[in-house]
C-alpha cells in the first residue's frame, strides 16, 4: 500500500502565509500571490535599492520642513544657530542644490536654503527660482 505524504505547504509570498496542496514544485497558493511576488521582485530590480532612495527622500523632506518652520512667518531671512537646526533633526549633508555667490556658498533644500556664517550661525533664505520643474 502506498503511503500518503504530507503535501500541505505554506505560500511563498511573504504577505500571504496561506497553506495549500498541489504539485510538489508549486510554491504559491494562487495566481494572485504568484503575480504579486513577481511585481514586488520587479520593483526591487528596477530601483535596485528602494529603501536607500526612500531614506534620502525622507531626509530631504525633513530638512525642508525644518527650514520652512525656521524661516518664519514674516517671510524674511532669519539667522539661527546650527545647534537649533541639529536639535530639530536637520541633516547638513543632504541638499538639492548649491549656489555659489560672492557672499558665500548657499545650500538649498528645494526652495529653502542656508548659508553657514561664523560662530555657528546659519542664515536661512527662500528662493523660489531654485525649484525648477
Amino acid at each position: 500500500m502506498q503511503q500518503l505524504r504530507e503535501t500541505r505547504r505554506l505560500c511563498s509570498y511573504k504577505y500571504c502565509g496561506n497553506t495549500f496542496e498541489g504539485r510538489s514544485d508549486k510554491i504559491f497558493c494562487s495566481d494572485q500571490c504568484r503575480n504579486r511576488a513577481r511585481r514586488d521582485q520587479l520593483k526591487t530590480e528596477k530601483w535596485n535599492a528602494p529603501l536607500f532612495l526612500n531614506k534620502i527622500i525622507d531626509i530631504l523632506q525633513n530638512n525642508h520642513k525644518i527650514l520652512k518652520a525656521q524661516y518664519g512667518e514674516n517671510r524674511e531671512p532669519s539667522v539661527v544657530s546650527e545647534f537649533l537646526l541639529r536639535d530639530h533633526g536637520f541633516n547638513f549633508e543632504f541638499q538639492t542644490r548649491i549656489l555659489v555667490t560672492s557672499k558665500g556658498i548657499y545650500k538649498f533644500c528645494f526652495d529653502y536654503g542656508w548659508l553657514e556664517l561664523e560662530n555657528g550661525k546659519i542664515l536661512i533664505v527662500q528662493n523660489d527660482k531654485m525649484v525648477k520643474l
